[in-house]
């Protein structure tokens, strides 16, 4: 079994944060946007859709047993519903004839890379709306992490992107940036070049912590690109080379119908407006449900992985009724040339398409451990997946179910000394491949992984001269690289909000109107939305809108008179532009660890002995599913209490539950459905007594459908 409880206690400057190998632990976000533990820092990244952290020792993110975000998506749901477990990150070279690996390791802060000691972070605005800069390395004079003799000499600078809007909302993209010195290695043979490199995104996912009861367990595995022609296979049955099941649409839509295109590829050009092409001669005509296109057709080079059918439970239950829909993945947008791509040189053009390396998989059962094991998987030379290159799915290799990791690599690579290896990764959650209804969040329509992934692509080629299949490197000045060009909304404004005796009052600051468009070279501000929410930070209605009066003058306030006493609120002010730009609704109240906060309206207290208007809301109260565990979806509340009182929660059948006492001195108490044992409550009927120290009580009833 994989599951032995252990537990890295790491003491921080602001709170504590617990690795717990133990997957089934439900632990609360317990981390601020920035938090260091002596030299380890991770940075939360809540701007997009898709919530996740960055670390500067090699953690790409992930709930880690600790209550960190890690792909979280939706982002503010009143769960983390988080898909990524761990992200880890590897480097395998060649050196005097053996393997040596560089990697992740679990807990992540006693890994293999250690924090880079003369680098400044940075977290803010940057080549997008919120930019993370870290950096970690595997330096003999710098990383005490790995031992003596296993030093690669690598340092890794890494910038994290991410933007709040559609559609570029539902992925984060890295540049990676690679630096060999042969002085800080001190490995036998080490010499001017580290030869045979292999990069790897290594992701232990659990599609996702909304399952009310194994979110690991029974998850799936896939890969869409070019496979080497190692999926030519006709007994694979559920993926295989030339799939053609779908037909991709522009408009991120799809038809359930084939359409002469493999589904393993995209088309690049049928958007002129997003995808340039560089080299019409060396495009191709291409013909889809009735239209023809000149362009490319690109192969995803996606790994991704999704929930399954639960073998023990009844019934069949992928995607847990629309909770855990999405398919997290990711794939590589930019690398220097590999054996693996699709190279032709026609006269002075160079026309390149990039490919994996490799795709692996394995399960909670079979983790490398050994530098010869791992480098294996980055090869894609490894016994367990049959020395297939790119893996084929699990049920086409006869198995099931389970808890799995994928491992995307590229290479291999020479690097001199003193050079830079510069990549591009981006991963993100779609609902399923290929886009769907979200009933389940109410989010409507939404993208699917691949429409996640090839929106990617054109981020990265917005404003550059290069395109898919002439792919361009990064430059790590946001002055001076030409990608990620694409139109940004101004950022959310600094939003303070409280009670009032009117209602809530909200209080904003100018920075939207003071900022720069960066593609305009001027501010394009033009007013202000406010929404609220309730119970929890998700689907936000609009109350208001605050536009520029005749006087060019414009408000930073405004009250909220329709708020009711007793319920969790969150309100959140954007900011929108002249071309209908919103920033992001996440500005709402958050707590020291950098928590949603909702705002209760305090109720005044009855008189001192009076139970008659005593009455509990919600009522019924309706849990959004089985696993709800924060306070704010978990709670419900007795109203018009007396100052003093004590509140008596009973089962139907009369066995007592909870007692509280109250002494707020207000006319509300809450209860978060917890029993004297600190279980939750199941479903059923309740009766409460409220009881008043001179032995006035009322008794009515309530019902929880969880």
């Amino acid at each position: 079994m994989k599951y032995y409880l252990k537990v890295f206690i790491l003491l921080m400057l602001v709170g504590g944060l617990i690795f717990a190998r133990n997957k089934n632990a439900n632990s609360g976000i317990t981390t601020s946007s920035a938090m260091k533990t002596s030299e380890n820092l991770i940075f939360q990244i809540l701007v997009p859709e898709v919530w996740n952290y960055m670390s500067n020792y090699g953690s790409l993110g992930g709930e880690f047993g600790a209550g960190l975000y890690g792909y979280s998506w939706p982002g503010g749901a009143a769960v983390n519903n988080y898909y990524l477990w761990g992200g880890y990150f590897a480097i395998g070279a060649k050196v005097g004839g053996r393997y040596y690996t560089t990697y992740t390791q679990y807990p992540p802060t006693t890994g293999l890379w250690a924090p880079t000691s003369d680098f400044i972070e940075y977290a803010g605005p940057g080549k997008s709306v919120y930019d993370v800069v870290v950096s970690w390395n595997d330096f003999k004079d710098d990383n005490p992490r790995n031992s003596s003799g296993r030093h690669l000499g690598i340092k890794i600078i890494w910038r994290t992107l991410s933007w709040p809007h559609e559609p570029y909302n539902d992925f984060i993209a890295h540049e990676i940036y690679i630096i060999y010195d042969k002085s800080q290695s001190d490995i036998a043979g080490a010499g001017d070049y580290l030869d045979s490199v292999f990069v790897g995104m290594w992701y232990d996912c659990d599609v996702s912590n909304a399952d009310p009861t194994d979110p690991h367990i029974d998850d799936l595995v896939g890969f869409d690109g070019w496979t080497k022609g190692e999926w030519n296979n006709p007994n694979f049955t559920y993926l295989w080379d030339n799939m053609d099941l779908v037909t991709h649409m522009s408009n991120d839509t799809f038809l359930p119908e084939p359409d002469g295109i493999n589904d393993h590829y995209f088309i690049w050009g049928d958007e002129p407006e997003y995808e340039k092409i560089v080299d019409s001669s060396m495009a191709i005509t291409i013909n889809q449900a009735g239209n023809t296109y000149l362009g490319y057709l690109i192969p995803y080079g996606m790994s991704y992985i999704y929930d399954g059918d639960n073998p023990a439970d009844p019934g069949d239950d992928t995607g847990e009724g629309g909770a855990c829909a999405g398919y997290i993945g990711g794939a590589w947008i930019y690398t220097p040339p590999t054996p693996s791509d699709s190279i032709v040189i026609n006269g002075t053009d160079t026309f390149r398409i990039i490919r994996p390396w490799s795709h692996q998989w394995w399960n909670w059962e079979s983790d490398p451990a050994t530098d010869e094991d791992v480098y294996a998987y980055l090869k894609g030379k490894h016994p367990a997946t049959l020395f297939y290159r790119y893996a084929p799915h699990p049920k086409d290799l006869g198995f099931k179910e389970f808890d799995y990791r994928f491992l995307n690599t590229v290479g291999p690579f020479r690097i001199k000394s003193g050079d830079t290896l510069k990549l591009v990764w981006v991963a993100g959650v779609g609902q399923g491949l290929d886009g769907g209804y979200d009933d389940y969040w109410g989010r409507g329509w939404q993208r699917g992984l691949r429409h996640v992934i090839e929106w990617a692509f054109k981020a990265y080629y917005a404003g550059d001269p290069g395109d898919p299949a002439h792919p361009t490197p990064p430059k790590f000045d946001p002055n001076k690289d030409t990608h990620w060009k694409i139109p940004v909304p101004p950022p959310a404004p600094l939003l303070r909000y409280s009670p009032s005796p009117e209602g809530v009052a909200l209080a904003w600051d100018n920075t939207a109107e003071r900022y720069v468009d960066p593609l305009k070279g001027r501010p394009d501000f033009v007013k202000y939305r406010i929404y609220r929410a309730i119970y929890q930070p998700l689907n936000f209605e609009l109350i208001a809108e605050i536009n520029y009066d005749a006087e060019g003058n414009i408000a930073h306030n405004y009250v909220d008179n329709e708020a009711k006493p007793g319920y969790p609120y969150y309100y959140a002010v954007t900011a929108v532009d002249e071309d209908g730009l919103e920033s992001p609704t996440n500005n709402y109240l958050k707590d020291e660890y950098n928590n949603p906060l909702p705002l209760i309206m305090p109720v005044s207290p009855s008189l001192p002995n009076d139970v008659s208007g005593v009455y509990v809301t919600p009522n019924p109260f309706k849990g959004s599913a089985k696993w709800s565990q924060t306070e704010v979806h978990s709670t419900l509340a007795f109203m018009n209490l007396p100052p003093s009182c004590n509140i008596y929660i009973f089962t139907f059948s009369g066995k007592l539950v909870k007692k509280i006492v109250h002494r707020s001195g207000t006319g509300m108490e809450t209860w978060n459905l917890l029993n004297e044992d600190g279980i939750k409550v199941s479903s059923g009927v309740y009766l409460y007594k409220v009881e008043t120290p001179n032995g006035n009580y009322k008794i009515g009833k309530f019902v929880i459908l969880d």
